[in-house]
């Protein structure tokens, strides 16, 4: 019998959270739209491994913000048009400008089923009549550790950190 409780303390041991905060900057733009965001994990070889974050507005009538999702291209290709939204725990209202930041824990979904092993976190944003930016941050996940990118248009940071 203890053998078969192995695997599990094995996953328990491994078991950790992961937070990031992203900054998105003041724009000097009239009218001003909040930017739709979404963030994922995917391996070095760019293999989408699960959405972590999409923030859109929420407030439009029947749905209609979700139409506007597949302005975030790279996400929307990768993974963003099969996810059913809205989905607990992901997705959430647009965000103004200033740092953000998200923590996920060891049981979320696109965490609980990750190897232990190198990643990436994207982080995509557009805004209506302004640009769209992709930033990227590798992580180690299985141990503690941290990753800053640096952006100049519609994120000017993005830093993720892996706890254990």
């Amino acid at each position: 019998m203890p053998a078969k409780s192995l695997p599990l303390t094995a996953g328990l041991i491994l078991a950790g959270g992961l937070s990031f905060a992203v900054t998105l900057p003041e724009m000097a733009a009239s009218p001003y739209y909040r930017p739709y965001l979404a963030a994922w994990i995917e391996t070095d070889a760019r293999a989408a491994q699960g959405t972590v974050a999409v923030w859109y507005d929420t407030r439009l009538k029947d749905n209609l913000g979700t139409t506007f999702l597949r302005e975030l291209r790279s996400w929307w290709r990768a993974t963003g048009k099969s996810l059913d939204l809205p989905a607990d725990g992901i997705t959430g209202p647009t965000r103004a400008a200033g740092r953000h930041e998200v923590t996920l824990e060891a049981g979320h979904p696109a965490l609980a089923a990750l190897e232990p092993g190198e990643y990436v976190l994207a982080v995509e944003v557009t805004r209506e009549d302004g640009g769209r930016d992709v930033l990227r941050a590798p992580f180690s996940w299985g141990g503690a550790g941290s990753a800053e990118a640096r952006g100049e248009g519609e994120i000017t940071a993005l830093s993720v950190t892996t706890t254990r």
